[in-house]
This record gives C-alpha cells, sequence and structure tokens, in this order.
C-alpha cells in the first residue's frame, strides 16, 4: 500500500513540474515601478503640480479589485503573473485611496508596465496627493527603473505570493503590450 501511494503521488509531482511552466506561460506579466525619491523630486515639491514618487519611503498598498498585491515605496519595483482577463488596479495607503482605477486587460504571454507616481496638488494653504497607476510602453519603462531595487517578498500580500515573481533587478528586454 505505501509503495502504491508513493507511486501515485511521484507521477503527481512530476506532471505537476511538468506543467508548471505551462501554466505560467499562460499568465501575462505586469511589472509595477515607483521612480526614486532624487534631489529633483524634492526640489519639485515647491511647483504647483509636481509628480513625486509613489508611496514614499512607507510604501503605499497596489491592489487588484479588492485584493492587495504588494507595498510598494519609492524606487521599487514588483513584477505578478496574472490570470488573462480583465484587472483593475488602485491604490491604498496613508494619502488616502485613488478613485480612478487602472483597467488593464490581460493576455496570456503578455508583458506589461505600470508607473506608481503621485500629483502634489496646492490648493491654497493646503497640499493635496494624488496617486496614479499609468500603463507604459515596457520599454520606456526599462529606460525609466533599470536602476530600481526590487521590494522584499515581505511586502508582498500572501495571498497572492504564488504570483510573485521574486528578481533581482527590473525586467530588461521586454517587448510592450502597451496600445497607445
Amino acid at each position: 500500500m505505501g509503495l502504491h501511494c508513493m507511486k501515485t503521488l511521484l507521477r503527481f509531482v512530476l506532471i505537476a513540474i511538468l506543467f508548471a511552466p505551462y501554466c505560467r506561460a499562460q499568465a501575462g506579466t505586469v511589472t509595477f515601478y515607483s521612480r526614486s525619491i532624487t534631489a529633483k523630486s524634492e526640489a519639485e515639491l515647491i511647483i504647483p503640480m509636481s509628480k513625486q514618487p509613489f508611496g514614499g519611503l512607507q510604501g503605499e498598498w497596489v491592489l487588484d479589485g479588492e485584493q492587495q498585491l504588494a507595498r510598494v515605496r519609492a524606487g521599487r519595483f514588483v513584477t505578478f503573473h496574472l490570470t488573462p482577463g480583465e484587472h483593475t488596479f488602485t491604490d491604498s495607503g496613508l494619502t488616502g485611496d485613488y478613485e480612478m482605477p487602472l483597467v488593464m486587460n490581460v493576455k496570456a504571454g503578455g508583458q506589461y508596465c505600470v508607473r506608481l507616481f503621485a500629483t502634489l496638488i496646492y490648493v491654497g494653504f493646503v497640499s493635496l496627493w494624488q496617486n496614479r497607476l499609468v500603463e507604459v510602453p515596457c520599454e520606456q519603462a526599462q529606460r525609466e527603473a533599470a536602476h530600481l531595487k526590487p521590494i522584499d517578498i515581505k511586502q508582498v500580500d500572501p495571498a497572492v505570493r504564488a504570483e510573485f515573481e521574486p528578481q533581482k533587478k527590473f525586467p530588461g528586454e521586454i517587448p510592450s503590450q502597451h496600445s497607445p
């Protein structure tokens, strides 16, 4: 009985190993990134409408629908393999929830890049932060983000760690699915 169960388990494991690359290939790859805080971005804080790195030093959550994906902060990136279909990306954090979601139709085998940033708007003596999620051509993202660091797996929601792709550097030479 024990030998029969072990053979069955071994067959199951081998089939799972053989089909894992196939399943991963059927997903679409989405990379989210936020530029680093620089002297230029700090100096632009006095401009009435300036674009700033997303999440600051603490980070903000990027969500797919109601599901948290990862806490992204300035100077970091994260890549996920997501199921094909429509995805609605938003954020949530210290600056509040963004009201305008980024809706993307992720295709099997597709490569997508999303820049995260915040717009600082001055209204009288009050400053307002509005987070933005914008799909950009991956070739452009690679030029902007090649020097960024990956987020730590601890910043990825445990429920989606199977879709998370740990990387040491920003994905390079990736063809974009971005349509102008």
